[in-house]
């Protein structure tokens, strides 16, 4: 995952940085993996849920619909998610088992972006979701480039908990 990202932001066909971003980035920044913050949590679909316009930070919005709700455990302490379909992709074979997190934590401002972070997960066969926090990646638009608009975490998902896993904050935001 990590050599991935890495090698898509060093590609200047694929990168997400500015000309000035792409001048002095070396790798992306994440913190060590913790076996911790990979989760299993238990999936509760939500079929009957309407598609909704989820805020993006350029003031536009994206539709997306409330696929399930997740509860799991970290640090002995029960949370819940809720997670997401981008309608857009919700009709296309390579994207019809994508579900998308986006969560804000205790660490955002400090250790990682201000505005929040993603995962992408797949529609798992059972009720076991499974969670890695180790591959939370940070919204395209909080690297500077003007052309992304990043959808913001909504409240339901802001966790009251640190999560030291994944990408940390980019050095030129």
């Amino acid at each position: 995952f990590r050599t991935k990202m890495n090698k898509e932001f060093a590609d200047t066909a694929e990168t997400p940085l500015t000309k000035e971003g792409q001048a002095t980035f070396r790798k992306i920044n994440f913190f060590p993996v913790k076996m911790k913050y990979y989760v299993k949590a238990k999936l509760i679909v939500t079929p009957t849920e309407e598609p909704f316009e989820m805020p993006r930070s350029k003031g536009n919005t994206g539709t997306y619909r409330k696929y399930g709700t997740a509860t799991f455990t970290l640090h002995g302490k029960s949370y819940w998610v809720s997670v997401y379909q981008f309608m857009k992709l919700a009709n296309d074979d390579k994207y019809k088992n994508y579900l998308f997190l986006p969560f804000k934590d205790m660490t955002n401002g400090k250790q990682t972006y201000g505005g929040g972070r993603f995962l992408d997960l797949e529609i798992p066969e059972g009720d076991t979701l499974i969670i890695d926090f180790n591959k939370a990646y940070n919204p395209l638009c909080c690297y500077g480039n003007p052309k992304y608009s990043c959808p913001i975490p909504p409240k339901e998902n802001h966790l009251e908990v640190k999560i030291l896993a994944g990408e940390k904050k980019y050095k030129g935001d």
